[in-house]
């Protein structure tokens, strides 16, 4: 599966998705978000976060070394060295999502963005609960 949205551009057909990994599974959690609308909404989430002076979600994007490598080679990039996979607090994405989620109605969000920030937030917060990190990948 690819997971890398940083050579998609604006006229692209691809449909992306960003979804939650987990550092460890939770028992009973079922993890899977939507993330389309999310995806797809992305310059408008951006902008709001930078008004309301949230990190952007995609601070929280990472992608095992592995996985990087494997894309590099499929694409015919060179990659002497890939960064280290990071890991974040589930605190501090619940920051973002909830900020996010509470300025829904005054920057007039789809419905559906708003369904995938509640996923989220769910996810993170049982991987709060749970002390679990997390990261944001990208799928298309």
């Amino acid at each position: 599966m690819l997971r890398c949205d940083c050579l998609a551009s604006p006229g692209d057909k691809l449909s992306a998705a960003w979804y939650i990994v987990l550092e460890r599974k939770i028992p009973g959690l079922d993890h899977s978000v939507n993330g389309k609308a999310v995806a797809k909404a992305s310059a408008q989430l951006d902008f709001f976060a930078k008004e309301k002076g949230l990190p952007l979600l995609m601070k929280f994007f990472s992608i095992s070394p592995e996985e990087l490598a494997g894309f590099a080679k499929d694409h015919r990039v060179s990659l002497e060295q890939p960064p280290p996979q990071q890991w974040f607090s589930a605190d501090d994405g619940l920051k973002t999502v909830n900020g996010l989620i509470d300025g829904a109605g005054k920057h007039k969000l789809d419905a559906r963005v708003i369904a995938d920030l509640r996923e989220f937030q769910t996810v993170l917060e049982a991987a709060k609960k749970h002390d679990v990190r997390w990261h944001l990948v990208v799928d298309f």
